[in-house]
């Protein structure tokens, strides 16, 4: 008997996602890098090379572009877009995106 594999190439992800871990500190960004709004508690999910998951307290539109910190000082901002958001069962927002500028730092993968 030969093993065949059911995998038809249809899946979406470049990236492969992993849990994630740790707090962010995140802003929704006008076209001019000015603060609009600050997504409070913001904590990650799950992080991939082109975007991660993250929950909030406060919800953001989708399209919106969000500028995202990490708690490591020597870690640099990077940028996001909100491509969906959902409220959780616990009154937080899970907000998914995708990365428009800079890199997903490794601390967010993995504890480093």
């Amino acid at each position: 008997m030969e093993n065949q594999s059911r995998w038809a190439g249809e899946d979406r992800r470049v990236s492969v996602r992993v849990a994630g871990q740790g707090r962010l500190k995140a802003a929704v960004v006008d076209e001019h890098g000015q603060t609009r709004s600050l997504l409070r508690h913001a904590q990650v999910v799950n992080v991939s090379g082109g975007g991660l998951a993250f929950t909030s307290d406060v919800p953001a539109e989708v399209g919106a572009t969000v500028s995202i910190r990490t708690t490591e000082a020597r870690v640099n901002p990077f940028r996001v877009r909100i491509v969906g958001a959902s409220r959780r069962g616990d009154g937080h927002c899970e907000l998914r995106a995708e990365l428009v500028q800079g890199a997903i730092p490794a601390c967010l993968m993995y504890d480093w």
